[in-house]
């Protein structure tokens, strides 16, 4: 956790029925280019996931920003108490494209109901991430969306909110802060996404 922070955003899950149906919340980069901008994430797993599902979900937030125009690479970094030789990498000082995300059993101060948090300073900059194991296995076994697919998205959106900053939240798509049945249905077919809008304002971010 970032000391000073002063703003941070929280994802949560809704159970409340929405009527509208978000048809163009899925909407990838369609432009032609021979180079996308990246990012590189120092991944921290305090759960210690099994192999498969860390590399699952890691696909699937790979998925949704490469549909963004975006490429990722992931470092995976050894928390305290982990045996075996540490990547020198995750010594690397973040910056704006090379992020810090920690997969953490669950949130201390926050309610059941909050999924990840990103910690932003008062410029609206950051970071650090953090993602909620607990809550986002409580969801799938509620939703049945898929374990890996749900952590995925979660880790989408965090990462997302310490690219674009403050008031990065949409009222349709990953970047939604309350996730109804509606961006259920979405993640479940792989078609949560960021806006074309998103996209293109990260893209930007990124090759700045």
């Amino acid at each position: 956790m970032v000391e000073g922070v002063n703003a941070m955003s929280r994802l949560r899950f809704s159970g409340l029925l929405v009527i509208i149906t978000l048809s163009h919340a899925g909407i990838g980069w369609s432009q032609t280019s021979t180079a996308s901008p990246g990012i590189t994430i120092a991944l921290y797993d305090d759960v210690q996931l099994s192999p498969r599902l860390l590399a699952d979900a890691k696909d699937e937030a790979t998925r949704i920003y490469q549909k963004a125009g975006i490429s990722i690479w992931w470092i995976i970094c050894k928390s305290s108490g982990r045996i075996g030789q540490p990547d020198l990498r995750c010594q690397d000082p973040p910056s704006a494209t090379r992020l810090n995300l920690r997969i953490v059993p669950r949130a201390q101060t926050f309610s059941d109901g909050i999924f990840g948090v990103a910690f932003l300073s008062s410029e609206g900059s950051g970071a650090y991430s953090d993602v909620f194991y607990d809550s986002v296995e409580k969801l799938d076994r509620d939703w049945h969306v898929g374990l890996a697919r749900v952590l995925g998205h979660v880790i989408a959106h965090e990462l997302g909110h310490l690219i674009l900053g403050s008031n990065a939240h949409s009222r349709q798509g990953v970047m939604c802060p309350r996730w109804h049945r509606d961006e259920l249905h979405l993640a479940s077919r792989g078609a949560l996404l960021f806006s074309v809008e998103q996209a293109r304002l990260m893209r930007k971010r990124l090759d700045r």
